[in-house]
Order: C-alpha cells, then structure tokens, then sequence
C-alpha cells in the first residue's frame, strides 16, 4: 500500500500537470507575461490549487499531453533565455514520471536515475529543490538517514541562496519544519515553519496546515498563550477559505488546550464546534480521527463538570468513530478518560484496570517517542557528518590547481580544513551530549511514573477500605482489596523491572553500596533503594509485603549495622553512596 501522504503528493503532481496540459498555450504566454520570479511561483502552484477537489483519472492521452506540455514550456523558457524555468520544467518532468510510477502500485526508481542528470544542471537552486523532493520521499519510505542527508543538503542550498531569492521556498520550509515536529522537535519546527509564513504559500491548504502545527508545537513546549493564537489564526484561515476539516481541527485544539488549561466550560463551546464540523456534506471533508479525539475531550470536560452521563455517552460514542491511524495518541486520551470516569462513579476495580492500560499505554508512547528522538539525533548527526564530507570533497576539487601550485595556500587550507573539522567534531560531541541528556530525562520519567502508579494504588487501597471499614468494622479485607494489595508487592519480577529503572537514573548505586557494605542482605537492599526515593514507610511497607512496624524495625536495625544515628545520617550516606560511585566512575 502507498502511504495516504504519499498518495496526496501524487495527486498533486498529477492534477497540477493536468491543468497545464488543458489550459495550454494560454497558461505559457501567461507565464511569460509575468517577470521571472512569479513565473517559478506560477509554475508551482498550479498542481495544489487544484487537487484538492479533483481526484485525478488519467488515460494515456492525458499523460502525453503533460509531457507534451512541459516540453514546449521547455521550449519557450529556452527562447527567453530563462534558464531556471528550463530546469525548473526538466525537474517537474522527473517529478511527474515518479508520480505515473508510484501510483501505478509500484516502488519508483525515478528520482534515483535522474540524479546523473541533474547534477549537470547549473542552476542551484532546482538541484536543491531535486534533493528536497528526492528527501522527502526517502522520508515517506522511514529511511530516515538518507532523508535528513538530502533535506539538510537542500536546506543548506536554499540558505546559501537567500530565502528572498527563492519564489517557492515557504513549501521547502514548512515541509522541513514539518519533518521536525514528527520527530518531536518542536522549537525547531516552530522556526523552519515561522520563516515560511514570510514568504506566498503554494496553496491555502498548507498555510492553515503550518499555522496548526505551529500551535500544537507551542502546546506541547507548554507555551500556551502561543498555541491559543496560532489556533485562532487556524481558524480564521480555515474559515476564510471555507476549509470544513481545519474549522473542525482548530476548533478541538482551541478546546483541548482551553481542556489542559483546567477550563472546562470555556473548553465545551470549541469542542462541541470541532465535533459538529467533523461531519460534512462530502465525505472527502470528514475527518473522523478528530470526532473521535473531540468526543473524548468533551468526555474529560463534562466528567470535570459532574455531568458523568454525558461523560459516557461521548466516551462510548468515540470508539465508533476512532479509524486507526498510526502516531495517534487516541488510546491514551481513551484510558485517561476512562480512569477517570470509573473514579467518578465509584468503580475502583475498572478504575484500576484503566490505570494499568493507561500506564502501559504512556511507557509505550514514552519509549516510541523516546526512539523517534534517539532516530532524528543519529540521523542529524549522520547527514552533518555527509554535508561536511561533501564540502571538504568540493573544496579539494575547487582548490586542485592551486594546491599543486601554490604550497603556502595549500598549507592555510589544510589548516583550515583541520579546524573546521574539530569544530565539526565539537557540535558532533554537543549533539551526543544531548541524545544522553534526554535518555537520562526519560529514566527519569518512567522511574517517577511507576512510583507514581503505586501510590496511585495504594491510595485506591486506602479509600477501599476506609470505605469497607466504614460499612463492616469487623469484617477481614476483601478479594477486591486483597488484588489491589497483591498487585501493590514487588515480586521478584517487578523488582527486576524497578531496579532497571532506578539504575537508569542512578547509575551505579548498587555496585557502590555492594563494594561499601558487603554484607547486606536483598531485603536491606531493596529498603536502602526505596528510601532513597523517599518513599514512606507505609508504602515502603506494602511494596515489600511487610507491615510499617517491620519497616521501622529494619530500618533501626541497618541504621546499627551501617553505623548511623537517625534517618538524616542515612540519607546522607545515601548520597555518599552514589557520589563515591560517580568519582569512580569519573
């Protein structure tokens, strides 16, 4: 199957070139009625204008009179003396025969054998747009390194040429910044994206798609003031050019963040718009994945305000609407919404169920997220690493006569070459340093989470049996109470699970306290470890299958064993512990 994304690309080329071909020689004597810089603009936004609307059915004659077309174009800009639309025609020549293969069903080689012929083309800028193409289809195939290597490769062209020079260049940037925010980097895509918006966009579509992305960038950097502007210049967009599906969109974004923000009765106006516009007249303006996110938003905020029958009404309703697409975060929304409405009714064992889909569901979300990032840093890394062999190649190329003759100027470069290449082995560095930073900051997501998750349990446990207590005194726990507690003990498995997780975020601790304190048995241990988390003793307790009473006792007699007079001296020692480890290391 071709990717949807990839699908819509195809239909752009393909319907673009087909209104070329039926306006004929009218559209080409416009073309040259305009100066050089609209004709490329011209020229680009002939395909996105119409696909929007118009699936594409083509015969044979239809495909010979594109060609035909783009050949006389060709022609004219050759009796113009305009270069660049020569080039500009050759490349979407390319362009439209990768797209006739693609939507044949077949794997494209196209784009491969014609780079032979352009890297003979002597304008820079359709060699750039050639590698951008050529990157984001590399990106629709998930070859991430040859992606990143041939977009950075046209990003750095398209810098080096000037922005103000480059009549398309808003669909380079917000493609680019696009890429960026799928891999969760979103400062970046806000800016690739910003610059976009300073220059005409192809089509209307892209520039409402860009403001949105923008928006949901701010969202998730927590900068919510941003999001909510960028959504209302979505909307606004959206409605100005009667854009159904992005009125819906903006209109749930507007929403949810109004939703996070803890304001739910502003929240419900947006979301019930962004529901109603989910649903059109054509079909092709539906957008069901966004009905089915908004029923759930407006679950969370009728349940926020004590409407608990709405609440399971628009819950219930989403699951019929949901299509499962890849990258949607509906099933964490689903057992978020969930959770908290069988905490609202009082049904904590469906509560507790919910929790452990939802807990499973974010370390899944965390770990996918987690690999997009360590992806997009190795990628980066590996593209800079190509550009920068690419530029020492030209350079040797440029510089070969001189070498040869001139050995002072060749001893300056060399020079020169070294130093740029350690400043290039610096921010190689720098970049590592990062991808480190932020696996140290995911262990020390997940460990907190899965503390989190057990106080979150046993704070069930406690309302349980406050409750049961309340109503039978005398009467011994029950099974419901007993699960909950069983599902609360660390079993040798769970201890496994944890330990990994507490040594991603103190690497080391063990081994230290092992070399300090030899004789410790498991139990103490694992006691040492949970105090260092600062867990109480009545967690502590029901972690380890113990009582609290059987917590303090072990902790007096290893406080004795390990030489120290009160719980202050043992955190310290504690902290000792992982400094000694981390000097040794060092």
């Amino acid at each position: 199957m071709i990717p949807r994304i990839l699908l819509r690309i195809t239909h752009v080329l393909l319907i673009g070139w087909l209104v070329i071909s039926h306006t004929a020689r009218a559209q080409v004597d416009t073309l040259f009625r305009l100066n050089p810089d609209q004709r490329i603009l011209r020229l680009c936004q002939q395909a996105p204008n119409f696909a929007v609307t118009h699936p594409p059915y083509l015969t044979a004659n239809d495909s010979i009179r594109v060609f035909s077309q783009l050949d006389r174009l060709a022609s004219f800009a050759q009796q113009q003396d305009d270069d660049r639309l020569f080039w500009y025609a050759q490349l979407h020549k390319i362009l439209f025969r990768h797209a006739l293969v693609l939507l044949s069903g077949k794997p494209s080689f196209v784009l491969e054998e014609a780079q032979s012929y352009l890297d003979q083309c002597p304008i820079p800028v359709v060699q750039a747009a050639y590698w951008h193409q050529k990157g984001t289809y590399e990106f629709s195939k998930k070859k991430f390194n040859e992606a990143f290597r041939w977009l950075l490769r046209a990003q750095q062209t398209f810098e080096e040429i000037g922005y103000e020079h480059i009549p398309e260049i808003s669909e380079y940037l917000s493609a680019l910044g696009g890429r960026y925010y799928f891999f969760g980097e979103y400062a970046t895509c806000i800016r690739y994206m910003e610059a976009s918006f300073r220059y005409p966009a192809w089509v209307k579509r892209a520039e409402i798609t860009a403001h949105n992305t923008v928006g949901l960038s701010h969202q998730h950097l927590h900068q919510y003031a941003q999001a909510q502007d960028y959504f209302y210049q979505t909307l606004e967009l959206a409605g100005k050019h009667d854009d159904s599906a992005y009125v819906a969109i903006a209109n749930s974004n507007l929403g949810h963040l109004l939703l996070i923000q803890s304001k739910p009765n502003l929240a419900l106006p947006y979301l019930y718009n962004g529901y109603r516009f989910s649903w059109q007249d054509s079909p092709e303006d539906n957008v069901p994945e966004n009905a089915a996110l908004t029923s759930l938003y407006l679950a969370q905020a009728l349940m926020d305000l004590d409407s608990t029958q709405k609440t399971r009404i628009y819950i219930d309703r989403s699951t019929r609407l949901f299509t499962n697409r890849p990258w949607s975060d509906y099933d964490l929304q689903y057992y978020q919404a969930q959770t908290q409405y069988y905490k609202k009714v009082g049904n904590y064992r469906l509560a507790t169920d919910y929790l452990d889909s939802l807990r499973h569901t974010e370390e899944s979300q965390r770990n996918l997220f987690n690999t997009r990032m360590l992806t997009a840093s190795q990628s980066q890394v590996n593209a800079e690493r190509y550009l920068n062999e690419l530029r020492t190649l030209e350079a040797e190329q440029k510089n070969a006569v001189l070498v040869r003759n001139i050995i002072i100027i060749a001893a300056i470069l060399l020079t020169l070459a070294g130093l740029y290449a350690f400043r290039q082995n610096q921010r190689k560095r720098w970049q590592e340093k990062q991808v480190l930073l932020a696996q140290q900051q995911r262990a020390e997501q997940l460990l907190a989470q899965y503390v989190a998750n057990i106080q979150e349990k046993n704070q069930l446990i406690d309302t349980i049996s406050a409750q049961l207590h309340q109503s039978e005194p005398v009467s011994p726990p029950q099974p419901s109470v007993k699960s909950l507690q069983n599902q609360v003990i660390l079993t040798e498995a769970d201890w496994q699970h944890f330990k990994q997780l507490f040594e991603d975020v103190y690497p080391g601790f063990f081994s230290a306290l092992h070399t300090r304190y030899p004789d410790l048995t498991k139990a103490e241990i694992r006691l040492l470890a949970l105090s260092k988390l600062q867990i109480d003793p009545p967690q502590m307790g029901r972690m380890l299958g113990i009582s609290p009473e059987s917590i303090h006792k072990t902790t007096y007699r290893l406080r004795k064993k390990l030489g120290v007079s009160s719980k202050l001296y043992l955190a310290d020692l504690l902290a000792d512990t992982q400094t000694d480890q981390q000097l040794a290391d060092k």
